[in-house]
């Protein structure tokens, strides 16, 4: 039975959310639903919305079952492979009431660990999305929207248009570690400037690179050898051909006379040539590449292997290289192992010690436009600035690929606070002069350790209004 209250309704237990037509939405609110209904009819509204859903970080939101209402006919191949199915008609809700159910079975089977880097939680979030939808297979997916001209719909929906061709070497990460085979598909051309694949091939004058340019045959008379181009060869009066050096009539193709080769005469400087360039137009950004210069990318498809099912049930922290040790952290295990011992010296001394995060607020746009390389470097320079502000006494770990936390021990909670603002002052507008193209925004907060709490749950009592700080994700 139905209970329909404003954009909600309620079908045997199960809680619906209904998007309907541009409508104005919080997305943190979807954590109290359990799924999504999107009223059909707009497909720019619908793809929006599925962005915003399966882009998020946050699986209580990503991983959250999606359905589209009298969506049927849809032809949108990267909608229709984010989407868990299409309802008719609200009165009929048995089949999704199903499917959403069987989803939520297999998230419980999930494990959620806070990966590294951006390129481990792009991966941890690909593989539970096609593990909690019963998918093995990642197939490319022709798309006229895509500037790789090809999508990975549950994949490609992590990066922005510019973006996309970075997860071909995110695949490459996953692959080495074993999450994933695969075979061959198709090999596609980029642009040198901006990895576009729409480009238009010209033939184009090799003297000034024009493509205004008119081809004529060349006509080889056999028996006095002339060589000339075909209108030489025509007159006024007929049809017939008659060589300008002998007179003779041409009759038969390859008997009297060959045609060995086309003459271009570029409108543009009046060059004539036989052999022309080739170059590459960009559509997106207008580059001009030579077909040399375009860079050749591999596009597979991607089969799910036993080990890549068993990261989505155990988790996947991070690639092999993530996991080694990183200059000026030590890693969470130990970080809380030492907030352990931290917590039992202040239960025996009159001391104050605080633990507290430094949080990169858009990190997810950040590290899918400036490339993995870029990434460790910020990493690297954000660790450099607090390693300097901080004392040696004092340690920093990561909690996820967009979140350090940093203990100050023996110090108040005030002066804590105060050095973090100096330090994230300082951190923006260093990382700023670095990474030109970028905004980075950052957020902190430091809390006194508690000696009658656990040092787990005073972790998560801190980490926990890193998302009541973010700003509303409304339309």
């Amino acid at each position: 039975m139905n209970n329909i209250q404003n954009n909600m309704i309620e079908n045997d237990g199960i809680k619906y959310y209904i998007l309907r037509n541009d409508m104005l939405f919080n997305i943190e609110d979807f954590v109290n639903y359990d799924a999504i209904i999107i009223e059909g009819g707009f497909p720019d509204f619908t793809r929006w919305v599925l962005r915003r859903i399966r882009a998020n970080n946050n699986p209580q939101i990503y991983l959250k079952p999606v359905f589209l209402l009298k969506g049927v006919g849809s032809n949108d191949m990267w909608i229709l492979n984010l989407l868990d199915g299409d309802i008719a008609s609200l009165s009929n809700l048995e089949e999704s009431n199903l499917t959403t159910q069987k989803v939520q079975k297999r998230i419980n089977e999930l494990y959620f660990p806070k990966a590294i880097s951006f390129e481990a939680q792009t991966i941890n979030k690909t593989i539970n999305l096609l593990y909690t939808r019963k998918k093995t297979k990642l197939s490319p997916k022709p798309y006229v929207k895509s500037l790789l001209c090809y999508t990975f719909p549950e994949l490609s929906v992590n990066f922005n248009g510019n973006d996309e061709h970075k997860l071909l070497d995110i695949m490459k990460i996953a692959e080495a570690e074993g999450l994933f085979t695969s075979e061959f598909f198709q090999r596609v051309y980029l642009c040198s400037n901006c990895s576009s694949g729409y480009l238009n091939y010209r033939e184009v004058c090799p003297k000034c690179d024009s493509s205004n340019s008119d081809a004529e045959d060349l006509i080889h008379h056999f028996s006095c050898a002339y060589i000339g181009k075909l209108s030489d060869f025509q007159n006024a009066i007929d049809d017939e051909l008659n060589c300008p050096k002998c007179n003779k009539t041409l009759r038969h193709i390859g008997v009297d006379y060959d045609k060995p080769a086309l003459l271009h005469t570029c409108n543009s400087c009046s060059h004539q040539y036989q052999d022309f360039n080739v170059k590459a137009k960009c559509l997106k950004c207008d580059a001009e590449n030579d077909v040399d210069k375009l860079v050749p990318k591999t596009i597979k498809e991607y089969q799910l292997t036993s080990k890549g099912r068993s990261a989505a049930i155990h988790g996947f922290i991070g690639t092999s290289k993530d996991l080694d040790a990183i200059p000026g952290t030590v890693k969470f295990d130990v970080f809380k192992i030492m907030l352990d011992f931290e917590i039992e010296r202040l239960r025996q001394n009159d001391y104050t010690s605080n633990i507290a995060y430094i949080n990169i607020k858009n990190s997810g746009e950040i590290y899918s436009r400036i490339g993995m390389d870029r990434q460790k470097l910020l990493i690297k320079d954000l660790i450099a600035i607090l390693r300097k502000n901080i004392r040696s006494s004092d340690f920093i770990t990561f909690y996820d690929s967009s979140t350090l936390l940093i203990s100050f021990n023996d110090i108040p909670t005030k002066i804590a606070t105060n050095i973090l603002n100096d330090i994230k002052e300082l951190t923006v507008k260093l990382l700023n002069r670095t990474f030109k193209k970028v905004e980075i925004e950052i957020d902190t907060k430091v809390i006194r350790l508690d000696t009658d709490l656990e040092q787990d749950v005073q972790i998560q009592n801190l980490v926990s209004s890193i998302k009541q700080n973010k700003p509303s994700s409304v339309g």
